[in-house]
Protein backbone atom coordinates (compact mmCIF):
# COMPACT_ATOMS: atom_id res chain seq x y z
CA UNK A 1 0.00 0.00 0.00
CA UNK A 2 1.42 3.37 -0.97
CA UNK A 3 1.74 6.18 1.54
CA UNK A 4 -0.34 9.32 1.32
CA UNK A 5 1.49 12.27 -0.28
CA UNK A 6 3.65 14.10 2.21
CA UNK A 7 3.84 11.08 4.50
CA UNK A 8 6.80 8.90 5.31
CA UNK A 9 7.41 5.26 6.00
CA UNK A 10 10.22 4.17 8.32
CA UNK A 11 11.94 0.82 7.99
CA UNK A 12 12.70 -1.08 11.21
CA UNK A 13 15.81 -2.58 9.66
CA UNK A 14 19.16 -1.07 10.56
CA UNK A 15 21.27 -0.09 7.57
CA UNK A 16 25.05 -0.21 7.58
CA UNK A 17 26.79 2.08 5.11
CA UNK A 18 30.51 1.63 4.76
CA UNK A 19 33.15 2.50 2.18
CA UNK A 20 30.69 4.18 -0.19
CA UNK A 21 32.10 7.66 -0.35
CA UNK A 22 35.62 7.06 -1.64
CA UNK A 23 38.15 9.76 -0.83
CA UNK A 24 36.69 12.74 1.00
CA UNK A 25 37.40 14.93 4.00
CA UNK A 26 35.70 12.52 6.39
CA UNK A 27 36.99 9.20 7.63
CA UNK A 28 33.94 7.69 9.32
CA UNK A 29 33.80 4.15 7.87
CA UNK A 30 30.32 3.10 8.94
CA UNK A 31 26.99 4.87 9.36
CA UNK A 32 24.27 2.99 11.21
CA UNK A 33 20.64 4.03 11.16
CA UNK A 34 17.38 3.47 9.34
CA UNK A 35 15.70 4.34 6.07
CA UNK A 36 12.63 6.55 5.67
CA UNK A 37 10.65 6.72 2.43
CA UNK A 38 9.00 10.13 2.02
CA UNK A 39 6.30 10.80 -0.57
CA UNK A 40 5.74 14.24 -2.05
CA UNK A 41 2.26 15.61 -2.71
CA UNK A 42 2.56 14.31 -6.28
CA UNK A 43 3.54 10.86 -5.05
CA UNK A 44 7.25 11.09 -5.87
CA UNK A 45 9.25 8.92 -3.45
CA UNK A 46 12.41 10.23 -1.77
CA UNK A 47 14.54 7.84 0.26
CA UNK A 48 16.18 9.38 3.33
CA UNK A 49 18.65 7.50 5.48
CA UNK A 50 18.78 8.77 9.06
CA UNK A 51 21.68 8.14 11.43
CA UNK A 52 21.20 6.00 14.51
CA UNK A 53 21.36 8.72 17.14
CA UNK A 54 22.02 12.46 17.36
CA UNK A 55 21.58 15.11 20.09
CA UNK A 56 20.75 17.55 17.27
CA UNK A 57 17.70 15.55 16.01
CA UNK A 58 19.70 14.37 12.98
CA UNK A 59 18.31 10.86 13.54
CA UNK A 60 14.66 11.94 13.14
CA UNK A 61 12.54 13.12 10.22
CA UNK A 62 10.72 15.78 12.20
CA UNK A 63 7.23 17.14 11.63
CA UNK A 64 8.73 20.56 10.90
CA UNK A 65 10.86 18.98 8.19
CA UNK A 66 7.83 17.30 6.61
CA UNK A 67 5.89 20.56 6.80
CA UNK A 68 8.63 22.60 5.17
CA UNK A 69 8.99 20.02 2.40
CA UNK A 70 5.27 20.38 1.67
CA UNK A 71 5.55 24.18 1.73
CA UNK A 72 8.48 24.11 -0.69
CA UNK A 73 6.57 21.88 -3.09
CA UNK A 74 3.50 24.11 -2.92
CA UNK A 75 5.63 27.19 -3.65
CA UNK A 76 8.25 25.68 -5.92
CA UNK A 77 7.91 28.34 -8.63
CA UNK A 78 8.85 31.18 -6.28
CA UNK A 79 11.14 29.41 -3.81
CA UNK A 80 12.83 26.55 -5.65
CA UNK A 81 12.94 26.45 -9.45
CA UNK A 82 16.17 27.98 -10.77
CA UNK A 83 16.89 29.27 -7.25
CA UNK A 84 19.89 28.83 -4.98
CA UNK A 85 18.86 27.07 -1.78
CA UNK A 86 20.77 26.38 1.44
CA UNK A 87 19.61 24.36 4.43
CA UNK A 88 21.09 24.62 7.93
CA UNK A 89 20.83 21.73 10.39
CA UNK A 90 19.89 19.47 7.51
CA UNK A 91 19.81 16.10 9.29
CA UNK A 92 18.82 13.71 6.51
CA UNK A 93 18.54 16.66 4.08
CA UNK A 94 15.03 15.91 2.81
CA UNK A 95 14.24 19.58 1.97
CA UNK A 96 17.53 20.07 0.10
CA UNK A 97 17.13 16.87 -1.91
CA UNK A 98 13.51 17.76 -2.68
CA UNK A 99 14.61 21.20 -3.91
CA UNK A 100 17.20 19.60 -6.18
CA UNK A 101 14.54 17.31 -7.65
CA UNK A 102 12.20 20.30 -8.14
CA UNK A 103 14.75 22.19 -10.21
CA UNK A 104 16.86 24.33 -7.89
CA UNK A 105 19.98 25.61 -9.61
CA UNK A 106 21.87 24.54 -6.49
CA UNK A 107 20.72 23.10 -3.16
CA UNK A 108 23.34 23.03 -0.41
CA UNK A 109 22.66 20.83 2.62
CA UNK A 110 24.75 21.79 5.66
CA UNK A 111 24.97 20.48 9.18
CA UNK A 112 27.37 20.45 12.09
CA UNK A 113 30.70 19.09 10.76
CA UNK A 114 30.41 15.71 12.41
CA UNK A 115 31.66 12.98 10.04
CA UNK A 116 28.62 10.77 10.55
CA UNK A 117 26.16 13.59 9.86
CA UNK A 118 27.89 14.94 6.76
CA UNK A 119 28.72 11.54 5.28
CA UNK A 120 25.09 10.56 5.72
CA UNK A 121 23.90 13.67 3.86
CA UNK A 122 26.29 12.85 1.02
CA UNK A 123 24.97 9.30 0.94
CA UNK A 124 21.37 10.55 0.66
CA UNK A 125 22.32 12.91 -2.15
CA UNK A 126 23.89 10.04 -4.10
CA UNK A 127 21.08 7.62 -3.29
CA UNK A 128 18.55 10.08 -4.76
CA UNK A 129 20.78 10.85 -7.78
CA UNK A 130 20.86 14.63 -7.35
CA UNK A 131 24.64 15.09 -7.23
CA UNK A 132 24.60 17.60 -10.10
CA UNK A 133 22.65 20.26 -8.21
CA UNK A 134 22.83 19.21 -4.56
CA UNK A 135 25.95 19.37 -2.38
CA UNK A 136 26.79 18.72 1.27
CA UNK A 137 29.01 20.69 3.62
CA UNK A 138 29.90 20.68 7.29
CA UNK A 139 29.40 24.17 8.70
CA UNK A 140 29.23 25.86 12.10
CA UNK A 141 26.85 28.81 12.25
CA UNK A 142 28.58 32.16 12.47
CA UNK A 143 31.84 30.94 10.95
CA UNK A 144 33.50 32.13 7.75
CA UNK A 145 31.23 31.54 4.74
CA UNK A 146 33.94 31.23 2.09
CA UNK A 147 33.47 27.47 1.67
CA UNK A 148 29.74 27.96 1.21
CA UNK A 149 30.16 30.67 -1.41
CA UNK A 150 32.72 28.62 -3.31
CA UNK A 151 29.99 26.10 -4.12
CA UNK A 152 27.78 28.65 -5.89
CA UNK A 153 30.20 31.31 -7.16
CA UNK A 154 31.54 29.31 -10.11
CA UNK A 155 29.81 27.94 -13.19
CA UNK A 156 27.13 26.91 -13.83
CA UNK A 157 25.49 28.71 -10.88
CA UNK A 158 27.63 31.87 -10.60
CA UNK A 159 25.87 33.43 -7.64
CA UNK A 160 26.96 35.19 -4.44
CA UNK A 161 23.82 34.77 -2.34
CA UNK A 162 20.97 32.33 -1.71
CA UNK A 163 17.36 32.87 -2.72
CA UNK A 164 15.96 30.46 -0.13
CA UNK A 165 17.36 29.55 3.28
CA UNK A 166 15.78 26.61 5.12
CA UNK A 167 15.72 26.38 8.93
CA UNK A 168 13.81 23.28 9.96
CA UNK A 169 13.68 22.52 13.69
CA UNK A 170 16.94 24.29 14.50
CA UNK A 171 15.96 27.23 16.71
CA UNK A 172 15.74 25.03 19.83
CA UNK A 173 19.48 25.77 20.13
CA UNK A 174 18.92 29.09 21.88
CA UNK A 175 22.55 30.00 22.55
CA UNK A 176 23.27 29.89 18.81
CA UNK A 177 20.48 32.21 17.62
CA UNK A 178 22.72 35.18 16.96
CA UNK A 179 25.30 33.12 15.08
CA UNK A 180 22.59 31.60 12.90
CA UNK A 181 21.09 35.01 12.18
CA UNK A 182 24.51 36.40 11.28
CA UNK A 183 25.02 33.65 8.70
CA UNK A 184 21.51 34.05 7.28
CA UNK A 185 22.03 37.79 6.90
CA UNK A 186 25.34 37.26 5.12
CA UNK A 187 23.93 34.74 2.65
CA UNK A 188 20.38 35.86 1.87
CA UNK A 189 19.64 37.61 -1.42
CA UNK A 190 18.62 41.17 -0.45
CA UNK A 191 14.95 42.07 -0.92
CA UNK A 192 13.88 38.93 -2.80
CA UNK A 193 15.43 36.19 -0.64
CA UNK A 194 13.40 34.28 1.93
CA UNK A 195 14.35 32.46 5.14
CA UNK A 196 11.86 29.67 5.90
CA UNK A 197 11.67 28.83 9.61
CA UNK A 198 9.58 25.88 10.77
CA UNK A 199 9.78 24.44 14.27
CA UNK A 200 8.04 22.38 16.93
CA UNK A 201 8.38 23.27 20.63
CA UNK A 202 9.79 19.89 21.69
CA UNK A 203 10.46 21.36 25.16
CA UNK A 204 7.18 23.15 25.87
CA UNK A 205 8.50 25.03 28.90
CA UNK A 206 11.04 26.71 26.59
CA UNK A 207 8.57 27.88 23.94
CA UNK A 208 9.23 31.54 24.78
CA UNK A 209 12.95 30.97 24.27
CA UNK A 210 12.22 29.37 20.89
CA UNK A 211 10.08 32.33 19.88
CA UNK A 212 12.76 34.79 20.98
CA UNK A 213 14.58 33.92 17.75
CA UNK A 214 12.07 36.01 15.82
CA UNK A 215 12.45 39.03 18.09
CA UNK A 216 16.22 38.82 17.72
CA UNK A 217 15.86 38.56 13.94
CA UNK A 218 14.14 41.95 13.83
CA UNK A 219 16.83 43.66 15.90
CA UNK A 220 20.01 45.35 14.70
CA UNK A 221 22.21 44.41 12.92
CA UNK A 222 19.94 41.81 11.29
CA UNK A 223 16.82 43.91 10.68
CA UNK A 224 14.80 41.08 9.16
CA UNK A 225 11.14 41.62 8.42
CA UNK A 226 8.85 38.86 9.65
CA UNK A 227 5.73 37.11 8.39
CA UNK A 228 3.92 34.52 10.50
CA UNK A 229 2.49 31.97 8.08
CA UNK A 230 0.55 29.53 10.25
CA UNK A 231 0.56 27.05 13.09
CA UNK A 232 -0.62 23.51 12.35
CA UNK A 233 -0.85 20.27 14.30
CA UNK A 234 0.76 16.88 13.71
CA UNK A 235 0.98 13.85 15.96
CA UNK A 236 3.53 14.46 18.75
CA UNK A 237 6.96 13.39 17.56
CA UNK A 238 8.29 11.61 20.64
CA UNK A 239 5.94 8.74 21.44
CA UNK A 240 7.58 7.99 24.78
CA UNK A 241 6.61 11.40 26.16
CA UNK A 242 3.35 10.58 27.95
CA UNK A 243 2.71 14.01 29.47
CA UNK A 244 -0.84 14.73 28.31
CA UNK A 245 -0.66 18.28 29.68
CA UNK A 246 1.90 19.21 26.98
CA UNK A 247 0.62 17.00 24.17
CA UNK A 248 -1.07 19.83 22.26
CA UNK A 249 2.00 22.08 22.40
CA UNK A 250 4.30 19.25 21.34
CA UNK A 251 2.09 18.57 18.32
CA UNK A 252 2.45 22.11 16.94
CA UNK A 253 4.46 23.17 13.92
CA UNK A 254 4.99 26.91 13.55
CA UNK A 255 5.96 28.47 10.22
CA UNK A 256 7.54 31.91 9.77
CA UNK A 257 9.30 33.66 6.89
CA UNK A 258 12.09 36.21 7.29
CA UNK A 259 13.19 38.63 4.58
CA UNK A 260 15.08 41.91 4.21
Amino acid sequence: MSEKPGNSDESDTDVLLGGIFGNNDYEEPVIKGHLVKFYTMLGMPIDIHLIGKSPLYGHILTNACKYIAKYLEENMDTLVKDRTVIEFGSGGALPSILCAKLGASMALATDYPDPELVNNIEYNIKMNKVQNNCKSLGFIWGNDISDILSLISGPPVERKTFDTIILSDVIFNHTEHYKLLKTCKQLITPKTGRVLVAFTPHRPHLLDADLSFFQKAQEQPYNFKLDFIEMVHYSPLFKDDKDESTREIRSRVYMYILYT
